[in-house]
């Protein structure tokens, strides 16, 4: 019990105290089996948990993740249940179609269930000039020479690792860079990225830990060491796909894996990434465009399915839509342009390992839009960690961070 309930800590989702199904054990698949909230079998299905709830008579809905954001959201079950003395519910579902749903119990209890992700289709609508885009951009990006500056950090430095500031130019002349921590000592050592999230502050790495790694945390333009007060990005340049905000950053991505290839103590066989939110995108992107990378391992994964993302979440979707109105861009013309910068029409191009995390209560980043992504990937060579109770804060898991670093030593020994 005590096992369950540290689970919890972190994670946001909505009333409930525990499942009643016993913790998950390491994954070895394609899938984790679910702790009373993920369903991967064919069905029927039958709900039984517990709930921060009286027992007693109460209200049960099942409502489509797809439908949140609806007037009227769609209702796929609707009952009067009855929750017992020990808070246990049980509600036998029936036949559902994969997807994400929500409970909503009484009017306070709220919490997600999924049926079958591994089977929820949004097929990419990359249009037919994705490729020679992304093309057209990486040649621009190659034509801007590399030009790393180290600011030596002293304070973050030891005779095992030195730490540096870096910034170099990248695609259309902007900087960006990142924080990094290489070996003192002669050699060639493997290298692991790491992408930030949407306007994440950034950290410096201990110099004693991990003395045998390579660690680079990237700050795309205008974020991380750049970010200097501002605090908003998606809305910029929405008016064409050229001058939209994440073609650069998406080019700064694989700018990240130039410098750190260029490294003299770079074994460049050996790049791995990973992010979480904005930097899972950024590992999905960067992976696609840049076969340099040997594995990522990508968390609640921004950027994808734009159209259903809209469906689901209020932030940021309105920023977006709020600045579209102001320039007079219709939904038509906006979702046709973001079609270039949605993770799901790169997904194809990802060959290399993938291991990827998500929370089923996220409210940012919803699972249906991590399996649009997780569904097209090019790689059969992938597999999810999903932790039913947590929301969008997948890196305050130990779960996912003792996965995810077994899962990148493996492919970088």
């Amino acid at each position: 019990m005590n096992q369950l309930r540290n689970i919890f800590q972190g994670c946001v989702f909505a009333a409930l105290v525990f499942a009643c199904s016993a913790p998950a054990p390491k994954p070895t698949g394609s899938s984790v089996p679910d702790l009373g909230w993920l369903f991967l079998d064919k069905g029927p299905y039958t709900l039984t948990t517990k709930v921060d709830a009286a027992p007693g008579p109460a209200s049960f809905a099942l409502v489509t993740d797809l439908s949140l954001m609806a007037d009227a959201p769609e209702v796929v079950l609707s009952s009067d249940v009855q929750i017992g003395p020990d808070s246990t519910l049980t509600v036998p579902l029936g036949a559902l179609k994969p997807g994400f749903y929500q409970v909503r119990l009484r009017d306070s209890v709220r919490f997600n269930i999924g049926v079958r992700p591994d089977d929820v289709v949004s097929a990419p609508d990359a249009l037919a000039d994705f490729d020679a885009f992304w093309a057209a951009t990486l040649a621009k990006l190659s034509e801007v020479p590399l030009q790393p500056e180290l600011k030596p950090v002293p304070e973050y430095s030891n005779d095992v690792r030195s730490c540096y500031e870096v910034s170099y130019p990248s695609f259309g002349g902007a900087v960006s860079g990142g924080i990094l921590s290489v070996p003192v000592a002669p050699g060639k050592y493997p290298a692991i990225i790491s992408y930030m999230g949407y306007g994440a502050e950034p950290f410096y790495f201990d110099p004693s830990s991990n003395p045998e790694r390579i660690e680079y945390l990237v700050s795309v333009r205008d974020q991380g060491i750049f970010k200097a007060g501002q605090d908003r990005w998606i809305d910029r340049g929405l008016a064409s796909k050229e001058e939209f905000y994440y073609r650069g950053a998406f080019a700064d991505a694989v700018r990240a894996i130039d410098f750190v290839a260029s490294l003299e103590q770079a074994d460049t066989s050996r790049i791995v990434a990973f992010g979480e939110s904005q930097g899972g995108a950024l590992t999905f992107a960067a992976a696609a465009l840049d076969k340099r990378l040997k594995a990522v391992a990508p968390s609640v994964p921004f950027l994808g399915d734009y159209q259903d993302y809209a469906r689901i979440v209020w932030w940021p979707v309105h920023e977006v839509f709020q600045a579209a109105d102001a320039e007079g861009i219709s939904r038509e013309d906006l979702f046709e342009m973001l079609k270039y910068f949605d993770i799901k029409n790169f997904a194809p191009s990802v060959t290399c390992p993938v291991y990827m995390s998500f929370g089923l209560q996220d409210p940012t980043c919803p699972p249906h839009t991590n399996f649009a992504i997780y569904n097209n990937l090019g790689t059969a060579d992938k597999r999810y960690l999903c932790v039913p109770t947590c929301g969008h804060e997948m890196w305050q898991q130990p779960q996912w961070s003792e996965e995810r670093s077994d899962f990148l030593e493996a492919h970088i020994k």
